[in-house]
């Protein structure tokens, strides 16, 4: 996965001005507290110069190793004006290099701009001092180090997600795409195979007939071979139409599967990423309070610090960060077992910097992967239950802020919780997109199928077809006892050919009477659907086309009535006109127990189409009552794909 250079200017999205509003209102808070500790100047200084570094977060997806160099560069001269560094833009394009950009360059890009920036703004500083200036950068890396690690993680579990997902979707896609191309090529391959070799057999029967090369057999024998390779070609031209077949089915949505309570693997290395932060954190802080004065940067370092004599202490930022594991599988019971944890913490006075700053991650993760009321009112349950209890404690001096900074710091949970909901939805319509582009590639590839079908046609039967009708009027022409030999050789070479158009189970080619319906409906009887079956009329054995795909829409409408509706009573009638043959299958709904599958492969109503298109027919499908209902017409003579030959008199 690797960022792809895109255009000069940003492709702006929803999301961006979501979280540009977020930094903004971030900022904000910073240079509130800043214009009152220093003064209202420097307070609107922090605030423009961070403004201007927060435009390099708009290129974070089209070009994210550029914008970090941007802001980089820019770290040290904001510094110099008004002392003030960029922390949050800064964690936001970390996360858009490390989840876009491939490990190593991610990594070194990273690194290098996370150590150097902080360097030269302690030049910058202090360009006389050089203890002095190691001395800011250092404590600039212990603000700025904690919460870049945890934009990495979360980016680096972020990229690992997503390819986990793409390698599931494409494997789903593999398979629903060969079962849809199997399904496809076994239903149109046996029907039409079937349908050819109903007039291709009446040729090889006529030939075996023949005794002499007298000319008005042949002429029979003629308009039999002319009406199997005009039903061919119509097949043919069937096969090969302009137009394409009916999408097939992308499947089921993603994020319809089983729901998992236990952690994912990318849950528990975010817990245990923000676990090594901790134990650095206080590793840092604890060798750097002794030598740093009372003020801003001791008031940090005590936040990031650990006191290990208090073992109970302990406990809340264990709970934390454990419930950081659950982030993603179970966003909203996690957000409550941190804010408890963020609560007992207050109440014990050993709030954490870093987890306190992983709690924004559970509330990003509410809105991006849980329902957006449950959501809201969990994270609004939350934000309140931590609001009432950091004012009833004794706040840190470095939390101490005006009224004004404490509006724009709980204003920035909804923020950072909508930016969660715009995501998820964002991947929804990515999603929805996806599976439209696999159906278009699924349905591509099942015209591909029925091309390739066309071709097998073709070259199986279409070219013996083409030489013996033109040995059949030459032999008319000018009788020829060797002739009938040629004659004979020609129908064996055709009979041989049946057999691999014929491959597979088919029903009978013939009429559907009462025991040919019978005989049909026994496989799904057997399999627990209670069939009764009823034909009206006589069959008509002269014109078997229609019946033979009548004989598929049963099969087919019964076997999607067992699968989605289990063993419902289900009713066949079969109705025999002199130009038509009508059917109706009818089940009752279904039955109690039963757990239809949630997607089909899309290729059962299709297929039924499909079918009674071959003879100019109709199918119509559909609810009636609590149940289901399947009708088709199939005209036996018309506009259909083999229409009755009209017989020349010789």
């Amino acid at each position: 996965m690797t960022a792809r250079p895109g255009r000069l200017l940003p492709e702006l999205r929803t999301s961006d001005g979501v979280v540009v509003a977020v930094l903004l209102m971030l900022l904000g808070v910073n240079a509130v507290a800043v214009g009152e500790a220093v003064g209202g100047g420097a307070g609107v200084g922090v605030f423009l110069g961070g403004a201007v570094q927060t435009l390099p977060v708009l290129w974070r997806r089209e070009r994210p190793v550029g914008a970090l160099l941007v802001l980089a560069v820019s770290v040290p001269v904001v510094w110099w004006l008004v002392a003030s560094a960029p922390v949050w833009p800064w964690a936001v394009l970390v996360f858009g290099v490390v989840r876009r950009v491939r490990p190593v360059p991610a990594a070194v890009v990273v690194t290098v701009t996370t150590l150097v920036a902080p360097l030269l703004c302690g030049v910058v500083d202090r360009p006389g001092d050089p203890a002095r200036a190691l001395g800011t950068a250092a404590g600039l890396l212990v603000s700025v180090v904690p919460v870049l690690g945890i934009a990495a993680v979360v980016a680096v579990v972020a990229r690992a997600r997503a390819a986990q997902v793409a390698v599931r979707r494409r494997a789903e896609e593999r398979d629903r795409l060969a079962e849809a191309l199997t399904a496809q090529r076994d239903r149109l391959a046996a029907d039409l195979r079937d349908l050819v070799a109903v007039r291709v057999e009446r040729v090889v029967a006529r030939i075996r007939e023949l005794a002499d090369p007298e000319p008005a057999r042949l002429a029979a024998v003629t308009e039999d071979a002319r009406a199997a390779l005009a039903g061919m070609r119509r097949a043919l031209t069937l096969l090969r139409g302009t137009a394409d077949p009916e999408p097939v089915g992308a499947g089921p949505a993603p994020g319809t599967g089983p729901r998992r309570w236990w952690p994912s693997r990318g849950g528990v290395a975010l817990a245990g990423a923000v676990a090594g932060l901790v134990v650095l954190a206080a590793v840092t802080a604890g060798l750097a309070l002794p030598h740093v004065r009372p003020g801003r940067i001791a008031d940090l370092l005590a936040l990031l610090d650990v006191d290990l004599a208090r073992p109970l202490g302990l406990l809340p930022i264990a709970v934390q960060v454990l419930a950081l594991a659950w982030w993603r599988r179970a966003p909203l019971p996690a957000l409550v077992v941190a804010t408890l944890g963020s609560a007992a913490a207050s109440l014990l006075g050993t709030t954490h910097l870093v987890t306190e700053t992983s709690w924004g991650v559970l509330v990003y993760g509410a809105g991006l992967a849980a329902p957006t009321v449950a959501s809201a009112l969990t994270v609004a349950g939350c934000t309140a239950a931590v609001l009432v209890t950091t004012l009833a404690t004794d706040v840190p001096a470095a939390l101490a802020q005006s009224p004004v900074s404490w509006v724009l710091s709980y204003l920035l949970v909804p923020a950072v919780w909508g930016l969660g909901v715009l995501q998820r939805r964002a991947a929804a319509q990515a999603a929805r997109r996806e599976a439209d582009r696999a159906a278009e590639r699924a349905t591509r590839e099942v015209r591909a199928q029925r091309l390739g079908l066309a071709r097998e046609l073709h070259d199986v039967l279409a070219h013996e077809l083409s030489a013996l009708v033109v040995t059949l009027n030459a032999a008319r022409v000018a009788p020829d006892p060797s002739a009938l030999g040629t004659i004979r050789e020609a129908g064996e070479r055709i009979a041989a050919a049946l057999p691999t158009l014929l491959e597979g189970d088919t029903p009978p080619a013939g009429a559907l009477d009462a025991a040919a319906l019978e005989t049909l409906v026994a496989p799904v009887r057997d399999a627990g659907l209670p069939v009764e079956v009823e034909v009206v009329g006589p069959d008509r054995p002269d014109r078997p086309e229609a019946d033979v795909l009548a004989a598929r829409i049963v099969t087919e409408a019964l076997t999607n009535a067992l699968r989605h509706a289990g063993p419902s009573p289900t009713r066949v009638v079969v109705r025999h006109d002199d130009d038509a043959v009508a059917l109706e299958v009818t089940d009752e709904g279904v039955r109690p127990g039963h757990r239809p599958p949630a997607e089909g492969s899309g290729l059962g109503l299709v297929g039924m189409r499909e079918r009674a298109a071959l003879v100019g027919g109709t199918v119509e499908a559909g609810p009636i009552g609590a149940g289901w209902r399947v009708a088709a017409h199939l005209p036996r003579r018309g506009a259909g794909l083999l229409p009755e030959p009209e017989r020349t008199v010789v």
